[in-house]
């Protein structure tokens, strides 16, 4: 081949790369949080905030034995749910928010274990997750059953093959009536994977984007709860089932 011509090969396959690496980019774009999510990476009174490459902890200023890991959505930058779990560490709860590679959990749903082995001090752990967050929470709670004593389900159900049905794991799944991006025949064909006394609760004009803070999402409902009341329930329903962890 004469160098004229491999110049151009090599141009033509670089452009090739390009493009491919650009599609990619805008495919895999993430939602980005809003400022209120941001506002929320800070220490406050009854709460101290750190922050390592890949992960975001929210501590109560009275050390606690409960721990919560959070798997954040598909494509959502995890600082968008920093505003829940800051409320959660405001109530006495270590929270652990997950930064996922490319923010798909898919990729590495075994990220709890590291934390669990970082914080031998913490005696009870749930997992948590929004959408893919939450069946990659499920995941992991699946298979290791032994380790984690609660699970919550935002917007979202187990995978075929991560049955909890025989574990003792306390789970609480919570869902939007407006939400269009969840599957609903999948919720529904996937309790049977769920302990018999998993809480169900439907919340009546939540939606999907609505358990982060990240702005509409393509293909959702519009809600008519507002955002922060939809928040407030899933505070609450997921203090409650810690609470009965705890008695």
């Amino acid at each position: 081949m004469r160098r004229g011509n491999t110049y151009l090969w090599l141009i033509a396959v670089g452009a090739v790369v390009l493009g491919l690496g650009i599609g990619a980019s805008f495919l895999l774009r993430s939602y980005a949080p809003e400022e209120y999510a941001l506002e929320s990476l800070t220490s406050s009174e009854t709460v101290v905030f750190s922050q390592k490459r890949d992960l975001l902890v929210f501590s109560p200023a009275i050390k606690t034995s409960v721990g919560l890991i959070f798997y954040p959505g598909g494509l959502v930058d995890y600082r968008a749910y920093a505003p829940l779990l800051k409320e959660l560490a405001e109530n006495g709860i270590e929270s652990f928010l997950v930064k996922m590679p490319l923010d798909l959990a898919v990729i590495s749903p075994n990220r709890a274990m590291d934390i669990i082995k970082d914080n031998p001090e913490i005696k009870t752990w749930i997992m948590a997750g929004h959408s893919l967050g939450g069946s990659m929470a499920a995941r992991f709670a699946s298979k290791n059953s032994g380790t984690i004593g609660g699970l919550i389900l935002l917007a979202s159900y187990p995978a075929r093959g991560d049955s909890l049905v025989n574990s003792k794991i306390r789970v609480l799944s919570i869902y939007g009536t407006e939400d269009s991006v969840l599957n609903s025949d999948a919720l529904n064909d996937t309790k049977v994977l769920l302990p018999p006394d998993t809480l169900f609760l439907e919340l009546e004009g939540g939606n999907h984007a609505q358990f982060g803070w990240y702005g509409p999402q393509k293909g959702d409902g519009i809600a008519t709860m507002s955002r922060e009341k939809q928040q407030e329930l899933t505070l609450n329903a997921i203090l409650s089932l810690i609470q009965n962890l705890q008695e």
